[in-house]
């Protein structure tokens, strides 16, 4: 199976681009190069907060890591009602700088959402609305 070298996705064996990055596929995927240590970009409140940001730097070509709410379940009962846990974001070391700059980006609009789903798939389904 052909994957994308840079999101590292499986794709089906005909298919030879990838469809989020628009790069060519290779048979086999390249080893991760984590370089130094990971670091700490985000400290998120939620599970959920830190799993949009590793996603989005995902899309954006940056490594992202975060750990699956299930490690962090014993520390919601935690009795002491001012700790609350933390659901860290970690990249490689070299990308620091950059996965900052992409996180402190405003989030796209709902009319840039809109407007990237109709340029991704021209045929609009029933609940979206046709421009004229």
């Amino acid at each position: 199976m052909p994957y994308c070298p840079r999101c590292r996705t499986e794709y089906e064996s005909r298919i030879t681009l990838c469809s989020d990055c628009g790069i060519p596929l290779t048979p086999e995927l390249p080893p991760e190069d984590f370089g130094k240590d990971p670091v700490v970009v985000l400290r998120a409140s939620t599970a959920h907060e830190a799993q949009i940001a590793a996603a989005t730097l995902r899309a954006e070509g940056i490594p992202a890591y975060t750990a699956s709410p299930d490690v962090y379940l014993p520390q919601l009962g935690n009795p002491v009602a001012t700790v609350t846990p933390e659901f860290l974001v970690w990249v490689p070391a070299e990308a620091h700088d950059r996965a900052l700059v992409v996180l402190s980006e405003p989030p796209p609009t709902d009319a840039e959402l809109m407007e990237a789903e109709q340029a991704a798939d021209p045929e609009p389904e029933i609940d979206e609305p046709i421009e004229p």
